[in-house]
């Protein structure tokens, strides 16, 4: 298929047309008497909408010129450029240079802008510069992005994933040349899904693939990717997957929820149970079912496969109290248990809201019994913990209980722009003094935060002394830097006791 060029600007482009006056009522005398020229550098672009279009060239006339004026009703735009105001005196050139930028609420596809320029003894002329919306800057984007190298134990997997484009996909080919497989689409949607089922055979070997996609502009989006046929294997990393397979790619952080390695093949899931009825898989990518997930066997519940297409999702049947599960992938086995929040534990040294707070760390904090000793006369204050963007005198807004587990903190409905957003959990503190109360996300995940480490000068006394695996570890990594995909409306989600959080769309 034809693919179209990007825009090509056209060089100086002279148009006008004049309208030379009989008389000069100001007292000028014409030089030559002949309309202004208008010479634009180009006189059509092609944007979309929240961009800038820059309407520049070089006026020129030999008898001055007075003014300029552009003028877009549709813009509510009229600007006049009053030259013997500005200057004092008129000029016999000008460069212009003048920036428009249709607002994105608009829905017109051209603005027209016409320029006229008047003489100092009357003459106008008149130029049409062209703003149409119908441009495309922005390449075709992943929605579900398979990973660069996607284990497969199967003969057959599912393979799968979706792009979309803010003006419409133009192509999109995946091809895997040692399968001798290639499919192709064409067409005009924003949004285009890819799934199918790829028969890789028993031997065990890499297929290595390639997927390409670019919209009518040319802005194009690559990725290439190995499929490994392979045995299991003894996976760096395994997730808690408690959402359906579609939400595993709406969240900013934290969803699924990374579970611990915690021996060979084995793996070990704490949980806290809300409501009863929760289904839960496992899987090793964080990002779809496929092509591993560990759920259920449908033909023996006390056993696990790792087949998406047949498991059947793990159902808790208690709620409101924390589930350890244990997991071995090789022998496909798992057991279940469950303690209560009190047994739990969270590195909280205060109730939230509490008058707790010593400002100024006078006395001496006793690890061993969480309390301070000789701070009779310290500056106490409320005690709370919100989110930190800059500093611990701007902690806002602030994290609160929720209603069903004391080691869950929580802000909800939190209005974020689209775009990088920097912050860690921290409390307030009236002088700014760091890390009181304070967690931080581990440095290599910092910008898709998996565990959040408690790194605070002060913390409850039966969570250091705790011996579960999400115990006290300093991490010099400093604020998540999470990527906000749509402004909105966002839930920070933070249970103490796993160090875990989940930052996603408000329902």
């Amino acid at each position: 298929m034809e693919r179209f060029s990007k825009l090509t600007l056209a060089a100086l482009v002279f148009a006008g047309f004049a309208v030379t006056g009989c008389s000069d009522d100001d007292g000028y005398s014409a030089v030559d008497g002949k309309m202004p020229t208008i010479a634009l550098e180009q006189s059509e672009v092609h944007l979309e909408y929240g961009m800038t279009a820059n309407i520049k060239g070089k006026i020129t006339d030999a008898d001055g010129i007075r003014s300029i004026n552009i003028k877009n009703s549709d813009l509510y735009l009229n600007k006049t450029i009053d030259i013997l105001k500005i200057y004092g005196d008129s000029k016999t050139e000008y460069d212009l240079d003048y920036n428009v930028t249709p607002n994105d609420t608009l829905t017109i596809e051209s603005f027209p802008l016409q320029i006229t320029v008047e003489d100092l003894v009357g003459n106008t002329a008149t130029a049409t510069f062209i703003a149409k919306m119908d441009g495309d800057f922005t390449a075709p984007k992943f929605i579900l992005e398979p990973n660069d190298e996607i284990n497969v134990i199967m003969p057959v997997m599912t393979f799968k994933f979706s792009i979309s484009d803010n003006k419409g996909i133009t192509y999109c080919s995946i091809e895997i040349p040692d399968l001798d497989y290639k499919s192709e689409y064409t067409g005009g949607d924003k949004n285009y899904e890819f799934v199918e089922k790829l028969n890789l055979g028993d031997e065990n070997r890499d297929y290595t693939g390639k997927i390409i996609a670019y919209d009518a502009f040319n802005n194009t989006l690559e990725k290439e990717f190995t499929i490994s046929k392979s045995e299991l294997k003894d996976y760096a990393k395994m997730y808690l997957c408690d959402v359906a397979e579609a939400d595993l790619i709406t969240d900013v952080c934290g969803v699924p929820m990374l579970i611990d390695h915690s021996g060979e093949f084995e793996y070990t899931a704490y949980y806290f149970n809300a409501a009863v009825g929760t289904e839960i898989r496992f899987i090793p990518q964080n990002n779809s079912y496929g092509p591993i997930c560990f759920s259920l066997d449908p033909t023996n519940h006390e056993l696990l496969t790792a087949d998406p297409d047949q498991g059947e999702p793990l159902v808790l049947d208690k709620a409101g109290v924390y589930y350890k599960i244990v997991l071995n992938t090789k022998q496909g086995t798992y057991s279940t248990s469950t303690y209560t929040i009190d047994e739990a534990v969270d590195p909280l040294p205060a109730e939230l809201g509490s008058n707790s707070l010593n400002t100024w760390w006078t006395g001496t904090w006793n690890p061993e019994t969480g309390e301070w000793e000789g701070a009779d006369d310290a500056w106490w204050q409320e005690f709370k913990v919100g989110i930190m963007t800059d500093n611990p005198r701007d902690v806002e807004p602030l994290f609160e209980y929720n209603p069903q587990n004391k080691h869950i903190i929580q802000v909800l409905g939190y209005e974020l722009p689209m775009g990088k957003f920097e912050f860690h959990p921290h409390n307030w503190h009236h002088d700014g003094w760091w890390d009181y109360t304070t967690w931080k996300p581990e440095a290599a995940t910092e910008t898709d935060p998996e565990i959040w480490r408690y790194v605070g000068g002060v913390a409850n006394p039966a969570y250091n002394n705790a011996t579960t695996s999400y115990n006290n570890e300093v991490e010099v990594g400093n604020h998540a830097k999470l990527t906000i995909p749509k402004a909105g409306k966002y839930d920070f989600i933070f249970d103490m006791h796993l160090g875990r959080m989940k930052v996603v769309p408000s329902k």
